[in-house]
């Protein structure tokens, strides 16, 4: 009898123990940015802010021609400005607010890294 608990407990003892097996880490993909420079930021500097009312004209010394112009004015300048947050010269100057499309187009390049793609 003693034999048959120590073999009933073993058993059981046994089936509980569960080996887990290790996983591969997942890797998550690097994220493909979804704005592009070239196709979709200049455009909206060239149409908006290029012209001789504005940056293209060099108003405030600034030009928004190239990408090194865009992207020597601070990030959180340009967003305040394009959204016309308190405390920031609104652009286009003199003229409506952005779309919110082209908000959200700027903002999410500049989100990405600002990249001269």
């Amino acid at each position: 009898m003693k034999y048959t608990i120590v073999i009933l407990l073993s058993g059981i003892l046994l089936s509980s123990c569960n080996k887990e097996t290790e996983t591969d880490p997942v890797v998550e993909p690097t994220p493909t940015p979804t704005m592009s420079f070239s196709t979709d930021v200049q455009p909206i500097f060239n149409t908006t802010c290029n012209g001789s009312y504005c940056h293209g004209g060099g108003a405030d010394g600034k030009t928004f021609g190239t990408h090194a112009e865009i992207t020597a004015v601070p990030s959180a300048t340009v967003i305040g400005a394009i959204n016309h947050s308190s405390g920031f010269e609104p652009m286009p100057k003199s003229q409506a607010k952005l779309s919110q499309e082209k908000i959200d187009t700027i903002t999410a390049w500049i989100n990405e890294g600002s990249l001269n793609n």
